[in-house]
């Protein structure tokens, strides 16, 4: 009996010695469906965990995109300024720039000429609601309400059509979460690709609200020009669990020794 009690004290002192922060532990979901059905494919699950401006996000699904395969995993100690993409499948990891990937995409919108041609026009965005979100996951939240009408060209070679596009977007936010990492995932800025008409699309999109998000609903109706044709999305980025009090090793935000670093595709040259 006397063993069994120096073992527990002793398993004991050395959980109490492993160093852990206090912190955030939640997890979230993003889905999107087209015309009334479910695209399962385009659904990415996450699982993060914030302490200060430290934050590690796991992806549990992926929509297929390299940059969400799963089990890879974001890292930043100083709140997103600096980013790791971690894949322990390869024991690889390289330093990611999310503005600098969106900026790849203002650079091809900027320089493909006549052979791509993607326009912005008529922009209009409000918010025509903010009020009690009441209470989402046991934290209070306000509750906003945006409503953005745009038309967009795209012409390939001089050929293409005209659409006109009606967005819906209910955002419900919290400020009772202050953790500066947090925003690494749950974005409450848009982040920007260099292209001046898409840009303030995006910021248009986004809204302007305080906090963090914890649940924002998108629905956009696109109707072609020609031949009147429409068709409808719905996105939902929701956090489905939350622990405001988690303890979290240290090593959650540490890449672990002996992984060898690599370089991501270039992306910088459109970053701003």
């Amino acid at each position: 009996m006397r063993k069994l009690t120096l073992s527990i004290i002793s398993a004991a002192v050395l959980l109490a010695a492993v160093p852990a922060f206090a912190g955030i532990h939640y997890k979230s979901v993003t889905k999107t469906e087209a015309e009334g059905q479910k695209s399962r494919g385009s659904d990415v699950q996450a699982e993060g965990w914030v302490s200060g401006e430290k934050v590690k996000v796991a992806f549990l699904s992926s929509n297929g995109s390299p940059f969400t395969e799963v089990g890879t995993y974001i890292l930043s100690k100083d709140g997103g300024k600096t980013l790791y993409l971690v894949n322990p499948k390869e024991k690889t990891y390289a330093e990611w720039s999310l503005q600098g990937m969106l900026g790849t995409v203002g650079a091809v919108m900027n320089g493909m000429g006549p052979l791509l041609k993607v326009q912005f026009t008529d922009l209009k965005s409000s918010k025509v609601a903010e009020d009690d979100g009441g209470q989402v996951l046991g934290v209070p939240t306000r509750h906003y309400k945006f409503h953005t009408t745009y038309t967009m060209a795209i012409k390939v070679l001089g050929m293409g059509n005209v659409t006109n596009v009606v967005s819906d977007q209910d955002v419900w936010t919290t400020d009772k979460l202050t953790d500066a990492a947090l925003g690494v995932w749950l974005r409450a800025d848009p982040p920007r690709t260099g292209n001046a008409e898409f840009d303030k699309l995006i910021a248009a999109q986004s809204g302007k609200y305080e906090g963090f998000p914890l649940k924002s609903v998108t629905v956009s109706t696109s109707t072609q020009q020609k031949g009147n044709k429409s068709s409808t999305s719905r996105s939902t980025v929701e956090v489905t669990e939350l622990d405001r009090n988690a303890n979290i090793p240290a090593a959650t935000f540490e890449i672990p020794a002996g992984y060898k670093e690599t370089q991501m595709l270039p992306t910088e040259q459109g970053e701003r």
